[in-house]
């Protein structure tokens, strides 16, 4: 008997899940901590036609801690008080007279602020560390932004020190690790992040790294060099054909301008010797004057005497 009994209710559970299985399902969104009322479709349609009928709500794997938060209205609504996280999952309403057929069926989905980031961890170096995160879910709405803040790890007699924001207090949603700078070598600290929707933040998660003991130089170019095996030459290339393009072009210049300096006192010269032209042509005694200079008598006057080129000669004054 027992076995025929078994045997029988696998059978309901089966035919049950067929059921289920025929009957649409809707989606219903609502807010961690808020109400919520889902209707029963079928008894709206009994009611216009003047039939009335007891409404019974039924949920796929309800928890004890429910029923305090849950109430059936008079029209047969389904009402549950400050939604939780476990109020998630499927519901589904029969009527009393006809309860072997699933008149509705609903996917209750509760929004939270986000879950707990996954896969968080720490890679130290001597005075900076990364910390990595992966993400799990959103809690239903896109997540805002990500936050992290670091501190000392204290002793077993030490009280803990204030958490120190890490720059920037805002990190871009698709972010997935953050630097931190200014850390002591050989030291502990205790590190947290979360994400933040329009809900609010998400759960912490906190974890432990310790610095390197010394600071050495090949780590640290290692850290400021990371990438590297995968830069394209092409790029140093075509920036150093730019870096000596423009000196070329700069020393071009700089000897034009200096031939050009160098170029301009000689044609000065050129027109002086042009503009001497006419005076010869206006006085052809202008290269003819001859200057003989005789030495100053007792009164110490000039006899400097001047010969033109006629021969005719000019005594100077005598005082």
């Amino acid at each position: 008997m027992v076995g025929h009994g078994a045997a029988l209710l696998l059978l309901l559970l089966a035919g049950w899940q067929k059921v289920l299985a025929l009957v649409p399902v809707r989606d219903v969104d609502v807010d961690l901590g808020q109400n919520l009322t889902l209707a029963c479709a079928e008894k709206d349609a009994l009611v216009s036609t003047g039939q009335s009928s007891g409404v019974m709500w039924v949920r796929e794997g309800r928890e004890d801690g429910q029923v305090q938060r849950v109430k059936v209205e008079l029209d047969g609504s389904f009402e549950l008080v400050n939604v939780s996280r476990d109020d998630a999952g499927n519901y589904s309403c029969t009527l009393d007279n006809d309860a072997d057929a699933v008149k509705t069926r609903i996917n209750v989905r509760v929004r939270t602020p986000p879950p707990a980031l996954h896969n968080v961890w720490v890679k130290p170096s001597t005075i900076l560390a990364n910390i990595l995160w992966e993400v799990a879910g959103t809690g239903g709405y896109p997540i805002i932004d990500f936050t992290a803040e670091y501190r000392l790890k204290p002793s077993a007699d030490e009280e803990p020190e204030d958490w120190k924001p890490i720059i920037p207090t805002h990190i871009p949603p698709n972010s997935r690790q953050i630097d931190v700078y200014h850390l002591e070598p050989n030291t502990t600290y205790s590190f947290r992040v979360w994400a933040t929707n329009q809900l609010g933040p998400g759960e912490i998660v906190e974890v432990e790294g310790h610095t390197h003991h010394s600071i050495e130089e090949l780590e640290l170019a290692r850290h400021l060099l990371a990438g590297v095996e995968n830069f394209d030459t092409r790029v140093w290339v075509a920036a150093v054909g730019i870096v000596m393009g423009t000196l070329m072009i700069l020393g071009l210049g700089t000897c034009y301008l200096l031939y050009h300096e160098c170029k301009a006192p000689s044609q000065l010269e050129e027109q002086e010797v042009i503009e001497l032209v006419p005076n010869i042509i206006l006085n052809p005694g202008f290269f003819d004057e001859r200057t003989e200079r005789i030495p100053q008598d007792e009164n110490s006057n000039n006899q400097t005497t001047t010969r033109l080129n006629n021969n005719t000669v000019i005594q100077p004054r005598r005082l």
